[in-house]
């Protein structure tokens, strides 16, 4: 499990470490704890996304506060669980705008912890999983889940999800290593998430949202019958 411990107070950090320490040894798992003296330094070394099952954060940092940071790591994770410490309650509203787990108020304890940590460990057992496409400026992470079906075209492949498309540079052979059993190709330069198909004909494939992709001759058999596995294995909602 990796975690993400933002405070501007040494001291603070090397009690965390002390717990999760605690928590390893009675045999909950590894804990991986990186620790942050600053947001500037956090949002430094993490530009693009952030590795981390579980973040916690002061909230009386200089310059920029926790809150501020948040909502930084909102915009590229929206679903890391964050969880703010403090010394006071005046911020324990603002928790709710970026989805805290919890609010809790310092010097963190084994009491306060420890829960966490299990909620954190038994939510990452059903880690999702994701796909980090982009260049060189800029890189962007996708859960596999939220996409409908990739389109390639020459050196180019559309990830389309419901709500928008990305364009990256990759072939079908590239982005389809990257994808997960959920995916299959209805036709050379198309593969859809099983999850989001709706209906199949011999010729196209619906998905949810009214997307439909082509299905050619000599894939339709194949996807029918994928289609009609993973239906019956109740992967689909």
């Amino acid at each position: 499990m990796r975690i993400a411990y933002c405070d501007d107070e040494k001291v603070q950090g090397i009690y965390v470490k002390e717990l999760t320490t605690e928590w390893e040894k009675e045999g909950n798992g590894r804990c991986e704890l990186k620790i942050y003296g600053s947001a500037e330094e956090m949002l430094f070394e993490n530009v693009d996304f952030f590795p981390f099952d579980f973040i916690i954060l002061d909230i009386e940092l200089d310059r920029m506060n926790g809150i501020e940071l948040a909502k930084n790591i909102r915009k590229v994770d929206k679903n890391v669980i964050i969880a703010f410490l403090s010394n006071s309650r005046e911020y324990v509203f603002d928790g709710y705008e970026v989805q805290a787990v919890r609010y809790l108020m310092k010097p963190i304890t084994r009491e306060q912890l420890f829960p966490l940590l299990d909620m954190v460990k038994e939510n990452s057992g059903k880690e999702k999983q994701y796909i980090i496409v982009g260049g060189v400026g800029e890189k962007i992470k996708l859960e596999l889940d939220d996409i409908l079906y990739v389109e390639a075209s020459g050196h180019y492949v559309s990830i389309y999800t419901e709500k928008t498309s990305y364009e990256v540079k990759m072939n079908m052979n590239e982005i389809t290593n990257e994808l997960n059993d959920s995916f299959i190709s209805t036709h050379r330069s198309y593969a859809v998430n099983l999850h989001h198909v709706e209906r199949i004909t011999k010729s196209e494939c619906h998905l949810k949202g009214g997307h439909s992709v082509p299905v050619s001759r000599g894939a339709y058999k194949k996807v029918n019958q994928e289609f009609i596995i993973y239906y019956k294995g109740g992967g689909l909602e």
